[in-house]
């Protein structure tokens, strides 16, 4: 336990000044859109995304994260197991903590204002609670985080060149979607969803990445390639 305790210390204070600048923007920018709506809002359409600013910035956090903290890890005396054990609990933590944030910000705005929000949710419930609108949100956070994560690790153990190559191979999935005009059919699927049917398929998603991530690293290099 204690070593959980000191790995997500380490953790923390890894990002703790680029976590806190984040936020500090996203409120303010909150805080602004609160200021328009209320004084000039009657000729003015405001609308404001607490939730997507978060995923993007979280996943180009987890691409850092193995250059940040892997080699002190090791040098600290983890194994590299324990090391991706407690990265895996650290993103959960960090996305529940997270997700609570959002839904509480997202609660408070929809109560002072009328500002229009952005959010995954409102695409499957119009009036989403508070607790489908957290499990969401922590959902896809994890997603992100792993996902960068899985990036950071290729750019870690392939080099800029092989880290490059992937996300080249990434790229062509959107273009293989539009020359092969899958877009209607890929809509349909997702429309056809539920809730519980997409948060589903991403938590699978993301344990079968984070499982891929947790075989390639148990042979990682202490420093990068």
């Amino acid at each position: 336990m204690k070593t959980v305790k000191g790995s997500f210390y380490i953790l923390f204070q890894s990002y703790k000044k680029q976590i806190i600048t984040f936020w500090c923007i996203l409120f303010s920018i909150v805080l602004f859109s609160l200021f328009l709506d209320n004084f000039i809002g009657q000729n003015l359409f405001i609308a404001l995304s607490i939730s997507i600013p978060v995923y993007i910035f979280y996943g180009v956090m987890a691409t850092k994260l193995l250059n940040k903290t892997f080699p002190y890890f090791l040098k600290l005396g983890l194994s590299r197991l324990q090391y991706i054990f407690n990265v895996g609990l650290y993103f959960i933590c960090w996305s529940l903590i997270s997700a609570f944030i959002i839904a509480c910000t997202q609660k408070i705005i929809t109560y002072v204002s009328n500002l229009f929000i952005i959010h995954p949710i409102f695409l499957f419930d119009n009036t989403p609670s508070f607790l489908q609108t957290m499990v969401l949100d922590t959902v896809l956070l994890l997603f992100f985080l792993i996902f960068g994560l899985l990036l950071n690790l290729v750019f870690y153990r392939l080099g800029t060149i092989g880290g490059y190559s992937f996300i080249g191979l990434l790229c062509l999935i959107p273009i293989v979607v539009i020359i092969f005009e899958l877009y209607s059919s890929l809509f349909d699927l997702l429309s056809n969803m539920t809730t519980f049917t997409l948060l589903s398929s991403f938590f699978v998603f993301s344990v079968i990445l984070f499982t891929i991530i947790t075989m390639t690293i148990r042979n990682a290099s202490v420093n990068p390639a």
